[in-house]
């Protein structure tokens, strides 16, 4: 079967609720629509899409092998990670990539599976071991800090009750909590513990900066920065004096969100939104909306910005110095017209 064919397939079978944009067929990379997002939980149908190589068959997995720095090797079937304690936990997962835009790769949901440092537990890494190398059935290889694994990480076989799909890497795939999704790496097949990280391949997810040596400084990627976006109104709406209702999402890695303020006259002054749903966890995103009093006939900048527990703010603009598209952060706005 082509890609494409194997996208077209893969549309005509899911139920899906929002809508999508498809921008590969192979690797599949698919985007939602957030506005048209109805409940608070992503649906495993919805779910953003970002795969790196062609999506393996699920039925070519049915071990996980665990080797390297550790004591005891292991190759875990299903059924001996049966005997772990169940784990579940409600999160957002965004593309390290996701642009400041309604049509986003980032969803919220319950995640399910087992603790990934349980999971390590059974071949008893030993005091060397200070990296994971997450080896998946497509051939795609993440590095991964031991400390990080152990901490946020989880091996992931249910989506909101529901078992993953083939696309979104069944039987099982990692995930970071509150950490960007290249991370995240599906059909996973093999776990290597390792003393130190890969070697560089030169296509790191790195933030790249212009130094005063003229040559770039890269650095690793933090945890998913807060961030807000406006889903209503849209881009381009025609808008008629008096008050109207802006609504969103917000969401931040570094813990729950305790602020969103929007504004009408392009970030200048700025008025309090209030949260629709409340977050079931501090890496859950939350539903917030606002009014804003139009008076002015003609064009209005509508603009949000977001604020977690920890202080972090969402970015005014981008910063000049940056010379990647990661970690992308600034005020999300609208442009409108007042008629």
């Amino acid at each position: 079967m082509t890609a494409l064919a194997s996208a077209e397939v893969l549309l005509r079978q899911r139920r899906l609720r929002a809508e999508h944009h498809t921008t590969s067929a192979d690797p599949l990379i698919t985007a939602t629509d957030l506005a048209s997002f109805s409940s608070y939980e992503t649906p495993l149908d919805d779910f953003y899409i970002r795969n790196h190589l062609s999506t393996p068959l699920a039925q070519q997995i049915n071990e996980l092998t665990i080797d390297g720095e550790v004591r005891s090797p292991v190759a875990l079937s299903l059924q001996r990670l049966n005997t772990l304690r169940p784990s579940e936990y409600e999160a957002v997962l965004e593309c390290a990539g996701n642009a400041v835009s309604v049509e986003g790769q980032v969803g919220n949901g319950r995640w399910g599976g087992w603790l990934l440092c349980d999971v390590l537990a059974l071949a008893q890494p030993n005091p060397r071991a200070t990296y994971l190398q997450l080896i998946g059935k497509d051939g795609y290889v993440r590095s991964v800090p031991l400390e990080r694994a152990e901490s946020d990480g989880m091996l992931i076989t249910h989506l909101n009750g529901r078992p993953l799909t083939r696309y979104h890497g069944a039987p099982w795939r990692a995930r970071f909590l509150g950490w960007y999704g290249m991370d995240s790496v599906k059909w996973l097949q093999h776990i290597r513990v390792s003393s130190q990280s890969l070697f560089s391949t030169g296509s790191e997810y790195l933030i790249f900066r212009r130094s005063t040596t003229g040559a770039p400084e890269g650095e690793l990627l933090p945890r998913i920065a807060v961030k807000s976006i406006i889903t209503l109104p849209r881009d381009g709406a025609v808008l008629s004096p008096g008050k109207l209702e802006v609504r969103g999402l917000a969401w931040s890695g570094e813990g729950p969100i305790t602020a969103v303020e929007i504004s009408s006259d392009g970030g200048q002054t700025w008025k309090d939104s209030v949260f629709d749903v409340r977050a079931n966890s501090k890496y859950s995103w939350v539903f917030w909306r606002g009014a804003l009093e139009l008076v002015a006939r003609g064009p209005v900048n509508i603009v949000c910005r977001a604020k977690d527990e920890k202080g972090n703010m969402q970015l005014p603009e981008r910063d000049p110095t940056r010379l990647d598209g990661y970690v992308v952060n600034y005020y999300h706005s609208v442009r409108c017209v007042v008629v």
